[in-house]
């Protein structure tokens, strides 16, 4: 899983204003874009974009050009204190499980209920 992280510190008052474009969610169809999952975290100073897909960063790069991109940066632009920066990946952790699929569970034997000869003398 690959992670894009944008901060953009906001100017001082401005956390409700950008509570309330965050309640109209974001403005491009998410389920268009390569992303599988997408927060937003707010405090009184900042606001933290973070964005997850499959796959390597370069990935799920926003592209600079993309008009939507553009329009969703007007709506901000009241709130942001200074341009909003990308923050690089520096530690990781993740919780290690069972891969999907894979059982450690003994292979059934003669007399179980769903055994009996696997192999064939």
């Amino acid at each position: 899983m690959s992670h894009l992280v944008v901060v953009a510190p906001l100017k001082p008052g401005m956390a409700e204003r950008a509570r309330e474009l965050l309640t109209k969610g974001p403005p491009f169809d998410l389920e268009s874009t390569k992303f599988v999952r997408h927060a937003v975290h707010l405090t009184d100073r900042e606001v933290v974009f973070v964005f997850e897909g499959e796959g390597d960063s370069a990935a799920l790069e926003l592209s600079a050009d993309d008009p939507v991109i553009w329009e969703a940066a007007a709506a901000w632009q009241e709130c942001f204190a200074e341009r909003p920066r990308v923050a690089r990946p520096t530690f990781v952790w993740e919780r290690g499980g069972e891969p999907a699929g894979v059982s450690f569970e003994p292979t059934p034997g003669p007399g179980d209920s769903d055994g009996g000869d696997l192999y064939a003398p």
